[in-house]
């Protein structure tokens, strides 16, 4: 709409000393002639406009315009754009960055403030899939129509799903679509990285969902935990306590630790961290767990048994350590 491009132009150039027509059309996706007219909507708005001809010249806000910027105090502004920019820094969205942009004009300080800390969120880019699903997502939820996709759970089980998307999260470590599912009449948490073949039906919702954010609280976790009780070398507990962060210590000895944890029985990766430390740690309880554990790795030894010796030279080799490998 030309009213938000009106205000992101303004916002953008209370943040900079003089941006030429062609950055602004670029930015914005328009002509440089409609970025006159945009100038001069702006001049008749009562914000003074100014410009400069030539190579470096370009469009200003005089300097005497000043918006309201009581409203917080210079540090508030200092971590408010601290955690925008690491929002941005995880999200693909054009909006999160102009929202910065709108923040660093009201700061008393702008673009030139020190930050007190810096949040990189890279980790939340799961791979062109994901951010391709979001953006399809968030559209389907502001447009309140059904989107359809493949789905394959935890059990490794693929079906197809009709839902009404209601919100996005990242939580757990993945982003996650909570949503109204048609197929199974409640409400349930998709994980992005399962789905496949998404697409936006363009169907409207079926009923009024009310407030998302407590439809979430109140549905977020159903799913079955586990929980781990776990003796390990008094040396591992830094090590352990990076894989689970949420980790409760029990014992502590002089050489040994036991320590308990709750995390989703059927979700792999916690299991495939149990199963690497495995030569280190021994799983105390419950006993499902312990005879899980010796399934797989009676499945991997059968596996590589009665390979020729001289096949195996030169290959990694497991020490015990999940940053350290050594050569055979």
């Amino acid at each position: 709409m030309k009213i938000n491009r009106l205000l992101g132009i303004v916002v953008y150039l209370l943040n900079r000393e003089v941006v030429s027509a062609r950055t602004l059309a670029e930015k914005y996706e328009v002509s440089p002639r409609t970025i006159q007219r945009d100038m001069e909507s702006i001049g008749l708005a009562g914000i003074p406009i100014g410009s400069i001809q030539g190579v470096n010249g370009g469009y200003y806000i005089l300097d005497s315009f000043k918006m309201n910027r009581q409203l917080l105090q210079p540090e508030d502004y200092k971590y408010i754009v601290a955690a925008l920019r690491g929002l941005v820094s995880g999200y693909n969205s054009r909006r999160a960055e102009e929202t910065v942009e709108k923040m660093l004009s009201l700061s008393p300080e702008g673009s030139e403030a020190v930050q007190p800390l810096q949040l990189d969120l890279e980790v939340l880019r799961e791979g062109s899939g994901t951010v391709q699903y979001i953006e399809v997502i968030e559209e389907a939820i502001r447009q309140k129509c059904t989107v359809r996709f493949q789905y394959t759970n935890a059990r490794q089980t693929v079906s197809s799903r009709s839902v009404e998307p209601l919100l996005l999260s990242y939580k757990w470590y993945a982003w996650y679509l909570f949503a109204y599912c048609r197929d199974r009449r409640d409400y349930r948490l998709f994980r992005l990285s399962r789905i496949r073949e998404i697409q936006n039906t363009g169907e409207a919702y079926t009923q009024d969902h009310g407030n998302a954010a407590r439809l979430l609280a109140d549905h977020q976790d159903r799913r079955a935990n586990i929980t781990v009780k776990l003796a390990c070398p008094a040396d591992r507990r830094v090590q352990l306590e990076e894989a689970f962060p949420k980790a409760r210590l029990l014992e502590e000895r002089c050489t040994e630790l036991v320590m308990e944890f709750t995390v989703p029985e059927e979700e792999s990766g916690w299991f495939a961290t149990l199963l690497l430390l495995g030569g280190q740690c021994t799983v105390l309880e419950p006993e499902s767990l312990r005879l899980r554990l010796q399934s797989h790795a009676r499945m991997i030894v059968q596996k590589y048994e009665g390979n020729d010796d001289r096949q195996l030279s030169g290959l990694p080799v497991y020490n015990g350590d999940i940053h350290t490998i050594r050569r055979a």
